[in-house]
């Protein structure tokens, strides 16, 4: 683990719990590269959307989708914006049975986020507190058992291509076309094609159409500047506003008003 950083979670919070909550601004809460935690974590994001990475993809994370990271998972959460904010619960390894080191997203259900949210309150009677965390704690099993469809943003394991994502992450507004890309590693449109499929599992312009529809709900999340669909659509490379309604509608399962209803 010689890439990331052990964080320290101070605690416990909940009283002869074992679990400690912490909540606020993502962008003062997050690091500049991938950490891990001695306990395992249950992240949500309250109000906006992220892009929670950790050493296999990028994964949007809004809305009732909540990740268990466990412990010793390196991970960490790309601040795209202000308006991100979270809530982690930090469990000790005892209170959740956790098989092996992998991330899981799934879709919390609403109780579960009912007892999560209840559990922030202070100076609330300690006995139903205890309540609420156990019936949490109980309620995950099941749950965890379903982890969430979203469609995932895989990374890059060579240096070439994490040059061609650069470029189109720093140009995806843009009309791209292949033979843009053949300047970034001087290879031809074939080879380009072929070592991108390889270490992606996706082509070129899929991972694109990803990126986009990301960058738009990010855009959706923000009040200042509020913009209308069709200038996000067009802002985010898009010429036709039929073909990002499917896009979006096929990535997040809504369409994008759908989506700006229901994170802002």
């Amino acid at each position: 683990m010689d890439k990331c950083d052990l964080l320290d979670i101070p605690g416990p919070l909940l009283k002869d719990s074992g679990a400690f909550i912490l909540e606020g601004s993502l962008r003062e809460n997050s690091t500049e590269k991938l950490h891990y935690h001695a306990c395992h974590q249950l992240l949500r994001i309250r109000t906006g959307i992220t892009l929670f990475v950790d050493e296999e993809r990028k994964q949007p994370l809004f809305s009732n989708m909540t990740a268990l990271i466990p412990a010793g998972a390196a991970h960490r959460s790309l601040v795209m914006g202000d308006a991100v904010h979270y809530k982690s619960i930090y469990l000790k390894r005892s209170l959740l049975n956790v098989d092996g080191n992998r991330v899981i997203i799934f879709d919390m259900s609403d109780l579960g986020v009912a007892l999560f949210d209840r559990l922030e309150e202070r100076g609330f009677d300690e006995d139903l507190n205890h309540q609420c965390f156990h019936l949490l704690l109980k309620l995950l099993e099941g749950e965890l058992s379903r982890p969430s469809t979203l469609t995932r943003i895989p990374l890059p394991r060579n240096p070439e291509n994490r040059k061609i994502i650069s470029y189109m992450e720093k140009n995806f507004a843009s009309a791209l076309r292949l033979s843009d890309f053949t300047g970034v590693l001087n290879y031809s449109e074939r080879h380009i094609s072929r070592i991108f499929k390889e270490d992606l599992g996706i082509s070129l312009f899929e991972y694109l159409r990803l990126y986009r529809i990301f960058r738009a709900s990010l855009m959706l999340c923000e009040t200042e500047p509020y913009r209308s669909v069709t200038e996000i659509a067009y802002s985010c490379g898009y010429d036709s506003l039929s073909s990002f309604y499917k896009d979006f509608r096929d990535i997040f399962s809504l369409t994008p008003r759908e989506f700006r209803l229901r994170k802002t």
